[in-house]
Protein backbone atom coordinates (compact mmCIF):
# COMPACT_ATOMS: atom_id res chain seq x y z
CA UNK A 1 0.00 0.00 0.00
CA UNK A 2 1.27 3.45 -0.91
CA UNK A 3 0.97 5.60 2.23
CA UNK A 4 0.79 8.87 0.30
CA UNK A 5 -2.49 10.63 1.05
CA UNK A 6 -2.67 12.13 -2.43
CA UNK A 7 -3.33 8.71 -3.94
CA UNK A 8 -6.86 8.69 -2.52
CA UNK A 9 -9.76 11.04 -3.21
CA UNK A 10 -11.79 10.95 0.01
CA UNK A 11 -9.50 9.56 2.70
CA UNK A 12 -6.16 10.76 4.00
CA UNK A 13 -3.48 8.13 4.61
CA UNK A 14 -0.43 8.61 6.81
CA UNK A 15 1.99 5.95 8.05
CA UNK A 16 4.43 6.82 10.81
CA UNK A 17 6.23 4.66 13.38
CA UNK A 18 3.99 1.68 12.73
CA UNK A 19 0.73 3.65 13.06
CA UNK A 20 -1.44 3.95 9.95
CA UNK A 21 -3.86 6.87 10.23
CA UNK A 22 -6.86 6.83 7.89
CA UNK A 23 -8.72 10.15 7.89
CA UNK A 24 -12.24 10.58 6.57
CA UNK A 25 -11.44 13.55 4.37
CA UNK A 26 -14.57 15.35 3.23
CA UNK A 27 -14.65 18.24 5.73
CA UNK A 28 -16.83 20.32 3.40
CA UNK A 29 -19.50 17.59 3.83
CA UNK A 30 -18.70 16.94 7.51
CA UNK A 31 -17.03 13.66 6.39
CA UNK A 32 -20.30 12.05 5.33
CA UNK A 33 -19.66 8.61 3.84
CA UNK A 34 -19.97 7.93 0.11
CA UNK A 35 -19.56 4.78 -1.96
CA UNK A 36 -16.16 6.07 -3.01
CA UNK A 37 -15.07 6.61 0.61
CA UNK A 38 -16.27 3.12 1.56
CA UNK A 39 -14.25 1.62 -1.29
CA UNK A 40 -11.11 3.52 -0.33
CA UNK A 41 -11.39 2.60 3.35
CA UNK A 42 -11.89 -1.10 2.61
CA UNK A 43 -9.07 -1.09 0.06
CA UNK A 44 -6.65 0.57 2.50
CA UNK A 45 -7.54 -1.84 5.33
CA UNK A 46 -7.18 -4.87 3.08
CA UNK A 47 -3.79 -3.60 1.91
CA UNK A 48 -2.44 -3.09 5.42
CA UNK A 49 -3.45 -6.54 6.68
CA UNK A 50 -0.24 -8.13 5.36
CA UNK A 51 1.93 -5.00 5.52
CA UNK A 52 4.47 -5.54 8.30
CA UNK A 53 5.07 -1.81 8.50
CA UNK A 54 1.56 -1.35 9.91
CA UNK A 55 1.25 -2.31 13.57
CA UNK A 56 -1.88 -0.29 14.50
CA UNK A 57 -4.61 1.63 12.66
CA UNK A 58 -6.29 4.89 13.67
CA UNK A 59 -9.46 6.10 11.95
CA UNK A 60 -10.39 9.75 12.47
CA UNK A 61 -12.28 12.58 10.81
CA UNK A 62 -10.86 15.72 9.20
CA UNK A 63 -12.18 19.11 10.21
CA UNK A 64 -14.85 19.66 12.83
CA UNK A 65 -16.00 16.12 13.52
CA UNK A 66 -15.75 12.38 13.00
CA UNK A 67 -18.68 11.40 10.77
CA UNK A 68 -22.42 12.25 10.58
CA UNK A 69 -23.38 9.13 8.60
CA UNK A 70 -24.02 8.54 4.91
CA UNK A 71 -24.12 11.20 2.24
CA UNK A 72 -27.27 9.98 0.49
CA UNK A 73 -26.33 11.95 -2.59
CA UNK A 74 -22.94 10.23 -2.75
CA UNK A 75 -24.14 6.63 -2.77
CA UNK A 76 -24.03 4.98 -6.17
CA UNK A 77 -21.54 3.83 -8.77
CA UNK A 78 -17.81 4.41 -8.48
CA UNK A 79 -16.36 6.94 -10.93
CA UNK A 80 -14.92 5.65 -14.19
CA UNK A 81 -11.24 4.81 -13.87
CA UNK A 82 -11.39 4.38 -10.08
CA UNK A 83 -8.09 2.82 -9.02
CA UNK A 84 -8.74 1.35 -5.57
CA UNK A 85 -11.12 -1.57 -6.00
CA UNK A 86 -11.22 -3.71 -2.83
CA UNK A 87 -11.60 -7.47 -2.87
CA UNK A 88 -14.72 -7.29 -0.74
CA UNK A 89 -18.11 -5.93 -1.68
CA UNK A 90 -18.39 -2.18 -1.12
CA UNK A 91 -20.78 -1.92 1.83
CA UNK A 92 -20.92 -0.97 5.48
CA UNK A 93 -21.07 -4.66 6.38
CA UNK A 94 -17.83 -5.28 4.49
CA UNK A 95 -16.09 -2.32 6.13
CA UNK A 96 -17.13 -3.47 9.60
CA UNK A 97 -16.07 -7.06 8.93
CA UNK A 98 -12.76 -5.84 7.53
CA UNK A 99 -12.05 -3.91 10.74
CA UNK A 100 -13.01 -6.77 13.03
CA UNK A 101 -11.08 -9.37 11.02
CA UNK A 102 -7.97 -7.21 10.63
CA UNK A 103 -5.16 -8.98 12.54
CA UNK A 104 -4.02 -5.63 13.93
CA UNK A 105 -5.54 -3.30 16.54
CA UNK A 106 -7.78 -0.45 15.42
CA UNK A 107 -8.69 2.82 17.14
CA UNK A 108 -11.52 5.23 16.32
CA UNK A 109 -10.49 8.76 17.31
CA UNK A 110 -13.83 10.55 17.69
CA UNK A 111 -14.36 14.30 18.02
CA UNK A 112 -17.17 16.72 17.26
CA UNK A 113 -19.91 14.26 16.33
CA UNK A 114 -20.54 10.62 15.41
CA UNK A 115 -24.03 9.78 14.16
CA UNK A 116 -25.66 6.87 12.35
CA UNK A 117 -23.29 4.80 10.21
CA UNK A 118 -20.45 7.08 11.29
CA UNK A 119 -20.96 5.73 14.80
CA UNK A 120 -21.33 2.19 13.44
CA UNK A 121 -17.89 2.60 11.83
CA UNK A 122 -16.41 3.62 15.18
CA UNK A 123 -18.13 0.73 16.97
CA UNK A 124 -16.47 -1.73 14.57
CA UNK A 125 -13.04 -0.60 15.79
CA UNK A 126 -11.37 -2.34 18.73
CA UNK A 127 -10.86 0.84 20.75
CA UNK A 128 -12.70 4.17 20.75
CA UNK A 129 -11.34 7.40 22.17
CA UNK A 130 -13.91 10.21 22.29
CA UNK A 131 -13.52 13.85 23.12
CA UNK A 132 -15.46 14.65 26.30
CA UNK A 133 -17.66 17.26 24.64
CA UNK A 134 -18.50 15.46 21.39
CA UNK A 135 -22.04 14.44 20.48
CA UNK A 136 -22.97 10.79 19.90
CA UNK A 137 -26.46 9.75 18.85
CA UNK A 138 -28.50 7.57 16.53
CA UNK A 139 -31.93 9.02 15.79
CA UNK A 140 -32.66 7.13 12.60
CA UNK A 141 -35.63 5.30 14.15
CA UNK A 142 -37.28 8.02 16.24
CA UNK A 143 -36.78 10.96 13.87
CA UNK A 144 -36.59 9.39 10.41
CA UNK A 145 -38.60 6.20 10.68
CA UNK A 146 -35.63 4.15 9.50
CA UNK A 147 -35.02 0.65 10.84
CA UNK A 148 -31.24 1.06 10.39
CA UNK A 149 -29.73 -2.30 9.40
CA UNK A 150 -26.11 -1.06 9.38
CA UNK A 151 -24.90 -2.84 12.50
CA UNK A 152 -26.12 -0.55 15.28
CA UNK A 153 -28.58 -3.12 16.66
CA UNK A 154 -25.73 -5.65 16.92
CA UNK A 155 -23.08 -3.36 18.41
CA UNK A 156 -25.01 -1.32 20.94
CA UNK A 157 -26.61 -4.10 23.06
CA UNK A 158 -23.15 -5.60 23.45
CA UNK A 159 -21.66 -2.26 24.48
CA UNK A 160 -24.50 -0.77 26.53
CA UNK A 161 -26.68 -3.72 27.52
CA UNK A 162 -30.19 -4.22 26.15
CA UNK A 163 -31.99 -1.65 28.31
CA UNK A 164 -29.71 1.28 27.48
CA UNK A 165 -29.33 0.14 23.86
CA UNK A 166 -33.10 0.33 23.35
CA UNK A 167 -33.14 3.79 24.92
CA UNK A 168 -30.31 4.89 22.65
CA UNK A 169 -31.56 3.32 19.41
CA UNK A 170 -35.33 3.71 19.71
CA UNK A 171 -35.72 6.87 21.82
CA UNK A 172 -32.64 8.49 20.30
CA UNK A 173 -30.97 9.32 23.62
CA UNK A 174 -27.85 11.42 22.97
CA UNK A 175 -24.53 10.95 24.74
CA UNK A 176 -21.53 13.18 25.14
CA UNK A 177 -18.15 11.51 24.76
CA UNK A 178 -17.74 11.57 28.53
CA UNK A 179 -21.16 9.96 29.07
CA UNK A 180 -20.40 7.34 26.40
CA UNK A 181 -17.21 6.38 28.23
CA UNK A 182 -19.08 6.09 31.52
CA UNK A 183 -21.73 3.92 29.84
CA UNK A 184 -19.16 1.63 28.19
CA UNK A 185 -19.79 2.65 24.56
CA UNK A 186 -16.29 4.05 24.15
CA UNK A 187 -13.00 2.99 25.71
CA UNK A 188 -11.79 6.38 26.94
CA UNK A 189 -12.81 10.00 26.76
CA UNK A 190 -10.51 12.99 26.95
CA UNK A 191 -10.69 16.75 27.22
CA UNK A 192 -10.04 18.76 24.05
CA UNK A 193 -6.52 19.68 25.17
CA UNK A 194 -5.61 16.05 25.85
CA UNK A 195 -7.47 14.30 23.03
CA UNK A 196 -4.73 14.03 20.38
CA UNK A 197 -2.16 13.06 23.01
CA UNK A 198 -4.44 10.28 24.30
CA UNK A 199 -4.95 8.93 20.79
CA UNK A 200 -1.23 9.09 20.03
CA UNK A 201 -0.24 7.38 23.28
CA UNK A 202 -2.61 4.46 22.74
CA UNK A 203 -1.66 4.10 19.07
CA UNK A 204 2.05 4.11 19.86
CA UNK A 205 1.56 1.66 22.72
CA UNK A 206 -0.27 -0.73 20.39
CA UNK A 207 2.29 -0.21 17.61
CA UNK A 208 5.00 -1.42 20.00
CA UNK A 209 2.99 -4.42 21.16
CA UNK A 210 3.11 -8.08 19.96
CA UNK A 211 0.98 -7.61 16.85
CA UNK A 212 0.37 -11.26 15.99
CA UNK A 213 -0.68 -12.05 19.55
CA UNK A 214 -3.14 -9.15 19.40
CA UNK A 215 -4.53 -10.49 16.13
CA UNK A 216 -5.18 -13.90 17.64
CA UNK A 217 -6.77 -12.38 20.74
CA UNK A 218 -9.07 -10.28 18.52
CA UNK A 219 -10.10 -13.40 16.66
CA UNK A 220 -10.92 -15.22 19.89
CA UNK A 221 -12.98 -12.35 21.27
CA UNK A 222 -15.00 -11.64 18.14
CA UNK A 223 -15.54 -15.18 16.88
CA UNK A 224 -16.25 -16.40 20.39
CA UNK A 225 -19.09 -13.97 21.04
CA UNK A 226 -21.72 -16.39 19.76
CA UNK A 227 -20.19 -19.66 21.04
CA UNK A 228 -20.89 -21.54 24.24
CA UNK A 229 -17.90 -22.35 26.44
CA UNK A 230 -17.28 -25.83 25.08
CA UNK A 231 -17.40 -24.70 21.46
CA UNK A 232 -15.14 -21.77 22.27
CA UNK A 233 -12.48 -23.93 23.93
CA UNK A 234 -12.50 -26.34 20.98
CA UNK A 235 -12.07 -23.38 18.62
CA UNK A 236 -9.44 -21.51 20.65
CA UNK A 237 -7.10 -24.29 21.77
CA UNK A 238 -5.64 -25.11 18.32
CA UNK A 239 -4.94 -21.44 17.51
CA UNK A 240 -1.57 -21.54 19.27
CA UNK A 241 -0.32 -23.91 16.55
CA UNK A 242 -1.76 -21.96 13.61
CA UNK A 243 0.44 -18.86 13.80
CA UNK A 244 4.07 -18.67 14.84
CA UNK A 245 4.52 -15.76 17.26
CA UNK A 246 8.17 -14.89 17.64
CA UNK A 247 7.30 -12.13 20.10
CA UNK A 248 6.21 -14.83 22.56
CA UNK A 249 9.82 -15.94 22.91
CA UNK A 250 10.91 -12.33 23.45
CA UNK A 251 8.20 -11.82 26.07
CA UNK A 252 9.38 -14.86 28.03
CA UNK A 253 13.06 -13.83 27.77
CA UNK A 254 12.24 -10.31 28.91
CA UNK A 255 10.33 -11.66 31.91
CA UNK A 256 13.20 -13.94 32.93
CA UNK A 257 15.76 -11.18 32.39
CA UNK A 258 13.62 -8.66 34.28
CA UNK A 259 13.56 -6.07 31.46
CA UNK A 260 10.92 -4.52 29.21
CA UNK A 261 10.17 -6.63 26.13
CA UNK A 262 11.23 -5.43 22.67
CA UNK A 263 8.47 -6.68 20.41
CA UNK A 264 8.83 -6.65 16.62
CA UNK A 265 5.26 -7.56 15.73
CA UNK A 266 6.37 -10.96 14.38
Amino acid sequence: MDPEAGKFAQIGVHLENGVLTLSLNRPEKRNAITTLMLAELIYALEACADDDRVRAVVIRGAGKGFCPGDDLGGMGQLPEGFAHHPKRAISHASLQSCLRELPKPTIAAMHGYAFGVGLDLAMACDFRIARDDMQIRDQRVFERGMHAVTGCAWFQPRALGVTKALEFLILGKPYTGLEAAEAGMVTYSAAEADFDKKVRELAERLAGAPTKAIGLMKRQVYEGLNMDHGAFMAFASPLINEVEIKDREEGIRAFLEKRPPRFTGQ
